[in-house]
């Protein structure tokens, strides 16, 4: 199955966004960069996606400039080669994390429906 573009809830990727579902696999560890507005500006962390008894996870870690912290996560749903984590930020509360697999390597999605993400493939 090819997508010849992929839909965020909320906003278009990106229009050649090409996908082979059946060329790689999506479990791994990825170093992810989000881009909020200030004060905050660029945010890091890493995300774990793993399957356990066939069921899609994931572990999200917080940079708060000194370590990483883990971060409460609700659910995880995988929907046409999309993520989807349901989360709980300390400031806000329940959040929703769209992640979509650009290439076997990289990751791209939205935060809270409207704060963009970027990620590389780490392992």
């Amino acid at each position: 199955m090819f997508l010849t573009s992929c839909f965020s809830t909320r906003s278009v990727i990106d229009d050649n966004f090409l996908v082979d579902d059946s060329s790689y696999s999506i479990e791994g560890n990825y170093s992810i960069t989000f881009y909020f507005p200030q004060p905050y500006g660029e945010m890091y962390a890493d995300l774990e996606i793993y399957f356990e008894d066939n069921d899609i996870k994931s572990k999200v870690y917080w940079f708060d400039g000194e370590e990483y912290i883990l971060i409460k996560i609700n659910k995880t749903e995988l929907i046409d080669n999309t993520v989807f984590i349901d989360l709980v930020d300390q400031e806000v509360g329940n959040v929703e994390m769209e992640v979509y697999f650009v290439d076997a390597n990289s990751i791209s999605g939205f935060y809270a429906g409207q704060f963009r993400l970027k990620g590389e493939r780490i392992k």
